[in-house]
């Protein structure tokens, strides 16, 4: 592998840089972290040793009730309890006491407007400061129940970067950490509650908007996952009046060492359905992922013949109760259509082995990494026609815009020759790996913020592997024993 280019950038590091903070907020402890929690482990486990090549210290931190504290690096993956802020029905709950909450402030406003009376103004407004500190004060005491390290007294010649849950955080935090001298930096993955809120829940898509326009005024530079990202938060701070610098970090991607690959023992019923080369979904369930048309695609085709079956692999998500339904409520259910939930990461690869292709359905994503988790196990792809599919896949990926097209190309992939050119296309993709996008964002972190790459620049000296698996791997015992 060829040694990125950015190593010879290290020495050339602004002055004065004593520390990276790596905000670690929101990150539940966990023995194999996917989503957002897996990108901030891969910057705390490969940034530490950038960092410390060029004499700089990397922290990862969480944020409790009197500022940023250490956290041991080994508590992002390792097994424990979770703690209660990082609960999905922790977080359910704590919108729908942000909802009350605002209710309740907003009625304490007009009693006091209605009854402009001393005593009656002074208890309202007292209610609507409760009411709008509640959920503040609910968060801060979550966090006080986890044991954390020493405060990080922030300031001049630290750089507090940001790669998760920056959107779930009470800006103040942040603003505190500017005031105090120290430079904010955050990892941006996308920005769609603000560019489609109609897939998000109110008023949460209303405060990551707030948040995210707050922060044009804290944040010095945004790393995006994907050009898409960057540009829609470039002009959405344009819009507002600010020009922002940043640059595309994309996500990396390691494919799945050989003992997960094929290694999950699978029960009679799973066995007989991946005989049957289904198609395959992976990803949450919520409005953006196109559940809804992908199902509608397929149950018209079974209802003129049509054989192959669909696997759904994905936990609830948001406003996810009509795609439920959909699914629970289909005939097919049990026959053609097929939904698993919290598979591993094992189990997981032996869906990807078995899928005659993956049906990549997203109306808008940050990034897409069932596209390449699909092409390590050699598995073909068909994908919505968006920007970032097509930043991914390139211009020799199979895409489809409505339902017209996606039935016709599920049709198509039933042609031996279609399905195999699409294989050998994919053979061809080639992406960075983890450990190269971490170096190339933390040596530019350590750059002046004038001075960081912009655009596409980042990653331009950083070089790019196969994602699909070698010629023996593409014909595992699995594969040749279903095809």
């Amino acid at each position: 592998m060829d040694v990125p280019a950015v190593h010879a950038d290290l020495n050339a590091s602004r002055p004065g840089v004593r520390r990276i903070i790596v905000d670690c907020t929101f990150i539940a402890p966990h023995p194999a972290p996917t989503g957002i929690p897996r990108v901030v482990e891969k910057y705390v486990v490969h940034g530490a040793a950038v960092a410390a090549r060029a004499g700089v210290e990397l922290i990862p931190a969480e944020f409790a009730q009197d500022g940023f504290h250490r956290r041991a690096a080994v508590e992002i993956n390792t097994p424990a309890r979770s703690a209660p802020r990082s609960n999905p029905l922790f977080r359910v709950w704590l919108e729908a006491v942000r909802y009350g909450s605002r209710v309740i402030l907003q009625g304490a406003n007009l009693v006091a407007a209605l009854f402009p009376l001393r005593p009656v103004k002074k208890t309202m407004l007292a209610v609507a400061q409760w009411a709008a500190d509640l959920v503040p004060n609910i968060r801060h005491r979550a966090t006080a129940r986890r044991k954390v390290g020493e405060r990080i007294e922030l300031g001049e010649g630290d750089i507090l970067f940001c790669p998760g849950y920056w959107h779930d955080m009470e800006m103040e935090a942040y603003e505190a950490a500017r005031a105090g001298g120290a430079e904010v930096v955050f990892l941006v993955h996308d920005i769609l509650p603000v560019t489609m809120p109609t897939f998000y829940q109110y008023p949460w898509r209303q405060d990551f908007a707030q948040r995210l326009s707050r922060s044009f005024s804290t944040v010095s530079h945004y790393y995006c996952i994907s050009q898409q990202t960057l540009s829609q938060v470039r002009a959405y701070g344009e819009w507002q009046g600010h020009a922002v610098r940043g640059s595309i970090a994309y996500n990396g991607f390691d494919p799945a060492p050989e003992r997960v690959t094929g290694a999950a023992r699978l029960d009679d019923g799973v066995a007989d359905l991946l005989a049957r080369r289904p198609w395959l979904m992976v990803g949450t369930l919520e409005p953006k992922k196109g559940h809804a048309d992908v199902i509608a695609a397929l149950e018209h085709l079974w209802g003129e013949g049509y054989e192959r079956p669909l696997v759904i692999v994905g936990r609830h998500g948001w406003m996810s109760e009509p795609i439920v339904d959909s699914i629970k409520n289909s005939p097919w259910l049990g026959t053609h259509l097929f939904w698993f939930e919290g598979l591993d990461d094992a189990s997981l690869a032996a869906f990807y082995e078995g899928a005659h292709a993956l049906l990549f359905g997203s109306l808008a994503e940050g990034f897409g990494l069932p596209l390449l988790e699909a092409i390590s196990h050699s598995t073909p792809v068909i994908a919505r026609n968006t920007l970032v599919a097509r930043e991914i896949l390139g211009e020799e990926g199979a895409y489809f815009s409505d339902m017209k097209e996606l039935v016709a190309r599920i049709l198509e992939m039933e042609a031996p020759a279609t399905l195999a050119a699409l294989r050998a296309n994919a053979t061809r993709l080639s992406w960075y790996r983890w450990a190269e996008v971490v170096e190339a964002v933390v040596t530019d972190l350590l750059r002046t913020p004038a001075d960081r790459r912009q655009d596409a620049a980042l990653l331009a000296g950083v070089s790019r592997e196969s994602v699909a698996p070698g010629p023996e791997a593409q014909t595992s015992p699995r594969r040749k024993a279903m095809a």
